[in-house]
């Protein structure tokens, strides 16, 4: 039995290592020269940066612990920043609610109760699937628990029930306000890290387990073509060669096939921007974020991440964020000569980066167009190609859950 695995993504990458190591014979393809996708480190005159990605927060314990990815986590781990004042989320709840209380935020306890229990009932029942359950089916059990409002309301609806507007956009990105408040709950973490070394860390440990035993990663190796016939996956063609498998797994972004898959999507190219900055000295913390400046910083001017100050690793004082550049500068008082190197990615960068249409990191919007059974499912109308990927359900970010649930599908058939 051997599976072609299209795409050298996290996705990918887990998937590959989760067939090899039940004595299937896998073969993953990646266009680019290197494996990773959006966990992607690079090293800038020895100096480490996570040009992409650079939190892992969603990823279930069980896989990071499997593949020894190493986390580096503070007791805060993330901090809002508006209006002068600091707010630590941390990993401590009784100290994360008596933090938002004293800020003015008397309904806090009762909103991150009842989000933290609908996220359990979306990990217990809804996370570990074999195909995307319907809105309906997680309302019906929503509604037992008294929880219906995460899918119910429109998460800016639901955030103005109970938090104050300054704090909004700590808890939703920009885009998803009248989506169902199911992605506050998506995004909402109290496991968000470092990875050390950056997130490239991630895509080498899988990589490694992968290889041991026995899968194959191949490298610039674009798969032109998928061989269909008589609606069965037979082959890819890979820099003009044919490869036959018994199985295909498309773990690169679905749009990439929009054409074989039926995918009719035009999206705008996404309008978020990140910059990787290397400083020669640490920047002028603001007063009220002394003590909290190894965070996450979600500040009024966009996320800041300073990983240096957890993960020495990075062999240089490195800033990553996804806020305006002048902005940033100005809140933490950088001058021009203060910076050794800038590099910055966008939508536009992206598609041509990391091969992804659309600049679109979730492969595929987190609105309710692509949210529950509107998100692609794992199998397609052709037998024995399968999708993996963050344009699958449950979503975006690193979490390697799609490559989780398409392992099991594919070892169940092979038993059965």
């Amino acid at each position: 039995m051997k599976v072609a695995i299209i795409g050298g993504g996290h996705n990918g990458l887990i998937l590959s290592a989760l067939l090899a190591e039940k004595g299937v014979k896998v073969t993953l393809f990646e266009a680019k020269d290197k494996l990773g996708g959006l966990t992607d480190t690079v090293e800038i005159k020895g100096v480490k940066i996570s040009r992409a990605s650079y939190v892992l927060g969603l990823m279930p314990e069980f896989l990071i612990k499997k593949f020894q990815i190493p986390i580096l986590k503070g007791d805060v781990f993330q901090t809002f920043y508006v209006n002068g004042k600091a707010i630590p989320f941390w990993r401590d709840k009784e100290k994360r609610i008596k933090e938002l209380v004293k800020v003015g935020e008397k309904k806090y306890p009762e909103f991150e109760e009842k989000l933290l229990k609908f996220k359990e009932l979306l990990s217990k029942k809804f996370t570990f699937v074999k195909y995307p359950p319907t809105r309906q089916e997680i309302r019906e059990e929503a509604e037992k628990e008294g929880l219906s409002e995460f899918i119910d309301t429109p998460a800016k609806k639901l955030l103005s029930e109970y938090i104050s507007e300054d704090y909004h956009y700590f808890f939703i990105y920009p885009g998803m306000e009248k989506s169902s408040a199911y992605v506050i709950a998506y995004y909402f973490s109290t496991d968000w890290a470092l990875v050390e070394g950056g997130m490239g860390t991630v895509a080498e440990k899988v990589a490694e387990y992968a290889e041991k035993f026995g899968a194959e990663l191949r490298v610039n190796s674009r798969v032109e073509d998928i061989i269909i016939r008589d609606d069965e996956v037979k082959a890819v063609v890979v820099n003009g060669k044919k490869y036959e498998a018994d199985i295909v797994v498309i773990a690169t972004s679905p749009l990439v096939f929009y054409d074989l898959l039926d995918i009719n999507v035009k999206l705008p190219v996404s309008r978020w921007r990140k910059y990787n900055i290397i400083l020669r000295n640490y920047p002028r913390i603001p007063e009220p974020l002394k003590g909290y400046e190894y965070s996450l910083l979600d500040t009024e001017v966009g996320e800041i991440l300073i990983p240096s100050y957890l993960d020495k690793a990075r062999n240089g004082i490195v800033l990553e964020t996804m806020g305006g550049l002048e902005n940033v500068k100005e809140l933490l008082g950088i001058k021009d000569e203060d910076i050794l190197y800038i590099d910055k990615i966008d939508g536009e960068v992206s598609q041509k980066l990391y091969n992804l249409p659309f600049g679109n990191l979730n492969h595929l919007p987190m609105t309710d167009d692509f949210l529950f059974e509107k998100r692609l499912p794992y199998t397609t109308k052709y037998k024995n190609l399968y999708l993996c990927s963050a344009g699958t359900y449950p979503g975006g970010q690193v979490t390697g859950i799609p490559a989780y649930n398409v392992a099991n599908l594919i070892l169940s058939s092979l038993s059965g």
